[in-house]
């Protein structure tokens, strides 16, 4: 007993000698600390609150506005396509793309901002025939194109400033130039899963450089959502590129070429105006009347002038000499035709009712009508052809628009989606569209490899099924296009041939056309 109590005496003097040492420590550290804030305290002596403020916001900046924010959107796609010709031949093939869009943005105040857009299109692998690739780099569609090279281009550039009221009145307005979101806008949105850009891709989803005004109407109508935007744009521009006036005076390969033969002809002048040939552009402006986040109306007009077109000048032998043969190929000029006016206006539902049903709450469904009015010079034809209709080399029928005859064109365009029943995360959509035989867009970078839908003079018919992976991260779709020409020219620009041939005209002419067209799709994309 003796022996545990003294044991247990013992611990305790341990413990408070360990205890003692232990607060000791602590009081060391404590002091050492009081030195340190006292240091601190000394050191930090007459900086002003005004100062901290401002590197704190200097840092905020730094981390948050000051910098450049890039997005990606990358899809990898494998097209299926088809083609019914006129004499009932048919033509399949498959093709892979890849497309990379790199988003970037930055806003160093909070009304003003810049964006931009870089884009990669190309087919897996070489493609086979370059020959005519230069469509391929045409500046309306030239991202929208699987292209032979596949070089990373502008897309998008343009910024973007955010005024609060216009001239003292409350009316928040937007100023905007630089290359600009002029494809994948309303209604083709939904198909094409993102949010809608600035046209009506019913009638407009073309590239192109300009400028936008934007006037937010609400606050001074009292209506929901109602604004006015001017927009302008130019398609092509009439400027010569750098060094065309120097042109050699020799032929590369010829032996023994003579001093004078290797001279070159030249003025020095840069950039001077092309010949007979003038700017195009587009002038126009999109209203909407009425939207409250659920209803709206959308509503277009736009006039785009020196519009070019494909003329043909004759007949050409293989030599390249003119010829009086019609069964030799015609030779063919690019030029420029006349004007065209455009309009639209589509009425659109993002929920139908109002807790009717989840199902319709997610329901989106529109339709729309468009527009068009060609505008010719008066010795040209803008939809309208002459043929030798006997075989004596001199053309005399007319087929189409006459010289300096204005033509009117139609389209009907209707659609549907709602969130599939069967599959979570993913939604089903339904379209139809119609195009009369004199109706010409702008939808030129439509992204259907089979051409543009929106464009068929004729009935164009597609089902589409978005589903979502892992959130918007990864997506997938599947789609399903089905176009019913029923005349010639859906695709093309403007001149002879945008002439409107029916199908059987055309074949009889020795025209071999494209009667029907499919493209079925699969894709899977990421974005970031």
């Amino acid at each position: 007993m003796k022996k545990l109590i003294s044991v247990s005496v013992a611990a305790a003097v341990a413990a408070s000698v360990s205890f003692a040492s232990s607060t000791d420590d602590l009081r060391a550290e404590l002091e050492a600390l009081k030195k340190e804030v006292a240091a601190l305290k000394k050191q930090t002596k007459g900086l002003k609150a005004k100062k901290l403020k401002k590197q704190i916001s200097e840092l905020k900046s730094a981390a948050l506005n000051d910098n450049i924010k890039w997005n990606v959107d990358f899809r990898t796609a494998y097209d299926v396509i088809g083609y019914k010709y006129s004499d009932g031949t048919s033509d399949w093939n498959q093709i892979m793309t890849n497309r990379l869009w790199l988003g970037m943005g930055y806003a160093p105040t909070s009304n003003i901002t810049f964006k931009g857009l870089l884009s990669y299109y190309k087919a897996y692998g070489q493609m086979t025939n370059t020959f005519g690739a230069n469509f391929n780099y045409f500046d309306w569609i030239v991202n929208e194109t699987p292209n032979p090279n596949g070089e990373l281009r502008v897309k998008e550039a343009y910024w973007l400033y955010f005024g609060d009221d216009f001239f003292g009145a409350d009316i928040p307005w937007t100023a905007s130039i630089g290359r600009r979101p002029a494809t994948d806008g309303l209604l083709v949105n939904f198909r094409d899963d993102q949010n809608a850009k600035s046209p009506i891709g019913h009638i407009i989803n073309t590239e192109f450089d300009g400028a936008s005004f934007k006037f937010d109407l609400s606050n001074v109508t009292d209506v929901s959502g109602m604004y006015f935007k001017i927009c302008l744009g130019r398609g092509m521009t009439n400027a010569n590129i750098r060094y065309a006036s120097i042109t050699p005076a020799f032929i590369y390969g010829t032996a023994n070429i003579s001093q004078a033969d290797l001279a070159i002809s030249g003025t020095g002048a840069e950039y001077t105006k092309v010949d007979d040939v003038d700017h195009t552009d587009l002038a126009g402006f999109i209203f909407v009347p009425y939207d409250d986040g659920q209803y709206s109306v959308h509503t277009t007009a736009f006039k785009a002038f020196s519009l070019p077109g494909i003329k043909f000048t004759g007949y050409m032998d293989l030599n390249g000499n003119s010829s009086q043969d019609p069964t030799e190929p015609l030779a063919a000029n690019f030029q420029q035709v006349g004007d065209l006016y455009g309009a639209a206006v589509s009425f659109l539902a993002q929920g139908i009712g109002d807790g009717i049903s989840d199902m319709l709450d997610e329901t989106n469904a529109f339709v729309s009508f468009a527009w068009s009015k060609t505008d010719p010079k008066s010795n040209t034809q803008m939809l309208g052809m002459y043929v030798d209709g006997n075989g004596d080399g001199v053309p005399e029928t007319l087929l189409g628009a006459d010289f300096g005859e204005s033509k009117t064109g139609t389209s009907i365009y209707a659609g549907l989606n709602w969130p599939c029943q069967l599959i979570d995360d993913a939604r089903v959509g339904v379209e139809y569209n119609h195009g009369s035989k004199y109706w010409r867009s702008f939808t030129y970078a439509e992204d259907t490899l089979a051409g543009s839908k929106l464009a068929a003079r004729g009935d164009a018919y597609e089902i589409w099924f978005n589903k979502d992976l892992i959130g918007k991260i990864l997506t997938a779709q599947v789609r399903y296009t089905y176009i019913d020409y029923k005349y010639t020219g859906s695709n093309g620009f403007f001149a002879n041939a945008g002439t409107p041939l029916t199908i059987d005209e055309a074949e009889a002419m020795g025209m071999t056309t494209v009667d029907k067209a499919q493209d079925i799709r699969f894709y899977l994309r990421y974005r970031y």
